[in-house]
């Protein structure tokens, strides 16, 4: 009958691994438990695709975990963050409470406390119109000429945003066009931009803008005269 293991070193070898992760459990527990608080950042996720977040929201939220010293001492707000799940939510105000679960912490750390515990959010639809194209003149022509008229082709843009903002907006402008030393008719193609962050131009992108110009005759001498 074979008393000794056929392979002695493995044995030994893997009771010194079994020991030292005892050992080092042994003084975790015995370590001094402790709190600290820190940032996390703060993150949204299943936001509905037809909707979009409107109001201001922190960046990061005031985080209370505990656990031994040493977990806490290497502890960086890299590792932490709370996730706020938005699924199934309708359009308008809403408060999310913010609970342990949401969150993210490494194994070892326990979270306490969330600060703020609510977090208020407005969520819009987004709403697809189409409005007219203002274009934007800088500067004025050298005397005597005059513009007659402005007209941008095509003259209607269709812009996508939250439909507070896209319901308010009476028409987007184009990029400058400058006129200080324009003589005579300019006709430049130009870049259609949004007033708002959230609002973007769909289509074009791009319009061919024209401004119109004349001189106007000089009167006959004898006109002038009287």
């Amino acid at each position: 009958m074979r008393l000794l293991p056929r392979y002695p070193g493995v044995l030994a070898l893997a009771f010194i691994l079994a020991f030292t992760m005892w050992y080092a459990r042994a003084l975790e527990r015995r370590e001094r438990v402790s709190e600290r608080q820190l940032e996390a950042s703060l993150t949204f996720v299943n936001a509905p695709t037809d909707m979009v977040i409107t109001s201001e929201t922190p960046r990061a939220l005031l985080v209370r975990v505990r656990g031994t010293l040493r977990r806490l001492m290497a502890l960086e707000s890299s590792q932490t963050g709370v996730i706020l799940d938005l699924r199934g939510i309708d359009e308008g105000e809403h408060e999310l409470v913010v609970e342990s679960r949401d969150v993210v912490v490494p194994t070892g750390v326990e979270v306490i406390a969330v600060i703020p515990s609510q977090v208020p959010i407005r969520l819009e639809k987004l709403i697809r119109r189409r409005v007219p194209i203002r274009p934007r003149l800088s500067g004025e022509p050298p005397e005597p000429w005059r513009i007659t008229s402005v007209r941008a082709d095509p003259a209607q843009a269709t812009v996508v945003g939250p439909r507070e903002q896209v319901e308010a907006l009476q028409a987007v402008a184009t990029d400058p066009i400058g006129l200080d030393a324009a003589m005579g008719p300019v006709e430049v193609v130009v870049g259609v931009r949004s007033p708002h962050p959230l609002t973007r131009i769909e289509t074009p992108l791009t319009v061919r803008v024209t401004v119109d110009m004349e001189e106007p005759e000089a009167a006959p001498a004898g006109e002038r005269r009287r």
